[in-house]
């Protein structure tokens, strides 16, 4: 069964009042597939474009991560903004840190 093509543009970025919450806006004619996928990683609708990730555990740059690698798996355009990506990059687990 062939599947449309995704030709939809996410873009991530850190919410500019409440970090570490990610904003994802969607553009392009499947934007509502991309939306339906971010929506199974826990992005939340704010508008017809936007979509917000906030946890109670402030992981949403890792969740985050993952959610873009299965958008691009999918054919979707993925882009991160730079500081979110400082934040992915630098995320570390507490199994490193093992505590004393």
């Amino acid at each position: 069964m062939p599947y449309a093509p995704a030709d939809a543009h996410v873009r991530f970025a850190l919410h500019p009042d409440h970090q570490p919450a990610v904003i994802a806006t969607t553009t392009g004619p499947t934007a509502d597939a991309a939306r339906f996928h971010l929506h199974d990683h826990g992005f939340r609708s704010t508008g017809p474009t936007t979509m917000v990730l906030a946890r109670i555990d402030h992981e949403e740059p890792h969740y985050t991560a993952q959610a873009a690698e299965q958008l691009r798996r999918y054919g979707f355009t993925t882009e991160i903004d730079p500081a979110l990506q400082e934040e992915i990059d630098t995320e570390w687990t507490w199994a490193n840190y093992s505590m004393p």
